[in-house]
């Protein structure tokens, strides 16, 4: 036999290359399906959220600086962190332990303050996080808190979401 009748063979597509083409779109259109899905369950909204952060021990200087409609930024990236919608100023204490009667006790601070803002901001909200500024914000998250001629790290204690 003729080395060309041997490797001449049928050379056209045949029933297993259609099947294999076939799946190959199917499993591309089932990727393509479920992406869309779960994109669209993550379709981000805006909405207006007010968040209370808790900056620990400060003096009167600092809770003077603070105003009312005061641009604030998160100050270790820059994030943009909303508006100052309220502040409250409470006498700071500290928790410690009483060793002599084995309990933990409330204890004042002498000239120091505990300041509880109210931040009003536009945020994206979904289904998994809320992200103001580009900065995803959750309760008990340390953040750290710039406005002008002032700065301190602190704690979300709460969020509301606005309808």
């Amino acid at each position: 036999m003729n080395k060309e009748k041997i490797n001449k063979g049928h050379r056209g597509f045949n029933l297993v290359d259609i099947l294999i083409v076939l799946i190959i779109a199917v499993l591309v259109a089932g990727g393509w399906y479920a992406y869309s899905q779960f994109t669209e369950g993550q379709m981000k909204n805006k909405r207006t959220v007010e968040y209370q952060v808790e900056l620990k021990g400060v003096d009167q200087n600092f809770v003077n600086a603070i105003k009312k409609g005061d641009p604030l930024r998160e100050s270790v990236k820059g994030n943009n962190l909303g508006s100052v919608a309220e502040k409250a100023a409470i006498a700071a204490s500290n928790i410690n332990t009483d060793f002599l009667n084995g309990k933990y006790v409330d204890v004042s601070v002498p000239d120091k303050l505990d300041v509880i803002l109210s931040i009003s901001a536009e945020a994206e909200v979904s289904e998994r996080n809320i992200t103001v500024g580009g900065l995803e914000i959750k309760i008990g998250q340390k953040i750290f808190v710039k406005g002008k001629g002032y700065a301190k790290e602190g704690y979300i204690l709460n969020i509301d979401i606005k309808e």
